[in-house]
């Protein structure tokens, strides 16, 4: 989410604030490097606007947006519903853009704004309150939902909670663990910051992450991001490149020890690299929205690989100018990372825009702008990517009021997916498919149809090419690297034909080292699928090949 808070003059720069809930006027006078410059970039079309039921004037519905699968959650952090200021969020189906549910918190009271920041795994949503008061004046909380009824799981609130700590600015969740940040901890000084661990399933904290060499003013946990198990935290405000130029710190969340502390090479004074994080696998997408390179506070953000700490792009929109922000937001998801640039001009000033890169590559591959945008909308405060899904929001967007606020749904480019092999032996009989190669759903079928009724089978997977013939019938096509065979998934084939495993939720590793199971197949990888089946009493054989990026 993008924010600039207290009061500035033209030009200035706030430093050292805890800069959260100021709305923008409609006119504010405001290693390795890949720099991309890809003024060509095609424009994607917009999918849907996505607007709440009981939307009001002032909502700014759109202040924090995420999606997992065909579900998303949208805050408002001023929607009065439990006081004034006390926010809410909203679920939505992307695929019908219906909202299926508003969240409130029970306790919610006037100046809490939750839905300041909001995130959601499979069923379950998190969302930030971070002026509520449950330790204290401003101290903050997060709340866990259920999604899928509205239900409210759990209240997270840190042990050592103070008055001020805002602790809710920032969450995420991935599995059974949630991170938030609460940047205005003292805990290493004034403003130093911290993160907090919590499990999912009980609601109990688990760790406090605070780094080896925070400082007072750094505000650690401005931005936090989950995946696997890695958590990425923002300090916008640490000094290592120069005062303000921000500074981002992985940590292992078994166990609350920090990993490695990413700076940018070219990082300088000023810069708040880490006022926004997104995590996807070991691909790590960072913002730094007041770096200079195209005009003072135009914006950058960088790719980091966190499984060695390498920087891989910088990335800079084609069109960036000064002013725009570009970074405010983050996101990622597979080969896919999107930015915000809230204070972009394109159809007004500060309408907004976002953009779409290539994450393995740095190339800027679209610009996402509404097709009603105007003056003022701030389109591009908060993004999200997921199952083929982009959404952003624009919080002072006035359809139903004076900042309103609105998300609008884009379509994002494809990762390869059901891509067919092995099928030129007419000896491979058996179509294989993938439901999807999103994880995000926390679902993926590996489907084998127009095979032998009645017959043993189970799947096999691997990364290898090349083709052989071990029984002498029809190809294997895995060949030529490690083939993991998904045996405690065994079974028979209907007498239809067809057959069925859950690959992230298969009973057990198919051994030889590939990582199959849950999550860890969701590595970014090109898996190679195929079918080994009985076909009565002749010999064994193999289906055809599927293969997907799984992500």
């Amino acid at each position: 989410m993008c924010e600039a808070g207290g009061t500035q003059a033209a030009g200035a720069r706030i430093r050292r604030s805890p800069m959260t809930h100021l709305q923008i006027p409609r006119s504010p006078a405001l290693g390795l490097l890949v720099m991309i410059l890809a003024a060509g970039a095609a424009a994607q079309t917009e999918r849907a606007k996505v607007l709440p039921d009981d939307g009001a004037a002032g909502d700014q519905f759109g202040t924090s947006v995420a999606i997992s699968g065909s579900t998303a959650i949208i805050g408002a952090s001023f929607d009065d519903d439990k006081g004034i200021n006390s926010g809410s969020a909203y679920i939505f189906d992307t695929t019908t853009s219906v909202q299926l549910l508003k969240l409130v918190a029970a306790d919610g009271e006037a100046g809490d704004f939750f839905g300041q920041s909001v995130a959601i795994d499979g069923t379950l949503a998190i969302v930030g309150s971070m002026w509520d008061d449950p330790k204290g004046k401003d101290s903050g909380s997060a709340y866990l939902f259920d999604n899928t009824t509205g239900v409210e799981v759990a209240k997270l609130v840190p042990g050592d909670g103070e008055a001020g700590d805002g602790f809710g600015r920032s969450v995420a969740i991935s599995g059974a663990i949630a991170i938030v940040g609460a940047p205005m901890d003292d805990e290493l000084g004034t403003n130093s910051g911290s993160a907090y661990l919590f499990d999912t399933t009980t609601g109990a904290q688990i760790a406090k992450l605070i780094p080896g060499d925070g400082a007072a003013g750094d505000q650690v946990g401005w931005s936090v991001a989950i995946s696997g198990g890695t958590a990425i935290v923002g300090a916008r405000f640490d000094d290592d490149k120069g005062t303000d130029s921000g500074s981002v710190y992985l940590f292992d969340t078994a166990t609350g020890a920090q990993i490695a502390k990413l700076v940018p090479s070219d990082g300088a004074a000023g810069d708040w690299f880490g006022f926004s994080v997104a995590l996807d696998g070991t691909s790590a997408i960072i913002g730094a929205i007041w770096d200079d390179v195209k005009g003072p506070d135009s914006g950058s953000a960088y790719l980091f690989d966190i499984a060695t700490g390498t920087q891989i792009a910088k990335l800079l929109p084609g069109d960036n100018a000064a002013g725009d922000w570009f970074g405010c937001s983050v996101g990622i998801r597979g080969t896919t990372a999107i930015g915000g640039a809230m204070l972009h001009n394109e159809t007004g000033k500060d309408s907004g825009a976002a953009y779409l890169f290539d994450a393995t590559t740095g190339t800027q591959t679209a610009k996402l702008l509404p097709s009603d945008g105007e003056e003022g909308d701030l389109f591009g405060r908060s993004v999200a990517i997921g199952g083929g899904t982009a959404i952003v929001g624009a919080v002072q967007d006035d359809d139903m009021g004076g900042d309103s606020g609105a998300a609008y749904l884009f379509d994002t480019p494809s990762a390869p997916c059901n891509v067919v092999f092995c099928d030129t032996d007419a000896g491979n009989l058996g179509d294989v498919t993938l439901s999807t190669c999103d994880c995000s759903g926390g679902s993926i079928l590996l489907s084998l149809s127009t095979s032998f009724p009645n017959q043993f089978t189970y799947p096999l997977v691997g990364l290898g090419t090349t083709a052989v013939s071990p029984t002498g019938t029809s190809e294997l096509c895995l060949a030529g690297s490690t083939i993991g065979r998904y045996t405690n998934d065994a079974g028979a084939i209907s007498a239809s034909g067809t057959f069925s495993i859950d690959l992230l939720n298969a009973n057990s590793a198919p051994g030889g080292g590939v990582p199959t199971i849950g999550g860890a197949l969701c590595n970014g990888n090109t898996w190679r699928f195929q079918y080994w089946h009985r076909d009565g009493m002749n010999p064994s054989r193999f289906s055809k090949g599927i293969s997907g990026l799984i992500n």
